[in-house]
């Protein structure tokens, strides 16, 4: 087991861990996978004028039976470009993640 030589590497066992008694400082829990491949990947782009108006459906928009507008955009205005992207990733991974690495944003503010 990989952690288990990094450990001994450093002089340290699984069983000094068993002893802390602090569950202040003990941690519980499992690992997260470094990376996972999403699935059911979807996206589409689209062209608009309003940053205001959303590109997709919202919730809202759907219990109150209202759409987006449809309408294309306006050549002679300033053209805006966005990308409405779907996919599902497995339990445990962060979406937010996985979209700041497609965007290649930085994870701190």
């Amino acid at each position: 087991d990989f952690l288990v030589e990094l450990m001994e590497e450093d002089g340290i066992s699984k069983d000094a861990f068993s002893r802390i008694g602090d569950k202040e400082i003990s941690l519980c829990g499992d690992y997260r996978k470094l990376m996972c491949k999403p699935s059911d990947v979807t996206f589409a782009v689209k062209e608009y004028n309003d940053p205001l108006q959303p590109l997709i459906n919202t919730d809202l928009m759907d219990l109150s039976d209202t759409t987006t507008k449809s309408e294309e955009a306006k050549k002679d205005e300033n053209v805006l470009f966005g990308m409405v992207i779907g996919f599902t990733l497995p339990p445990s991974a962060y979406a937010t993640i996985a979209l700041r690495e497609l965007t290649k944003r930085p994870t701190s503010s």
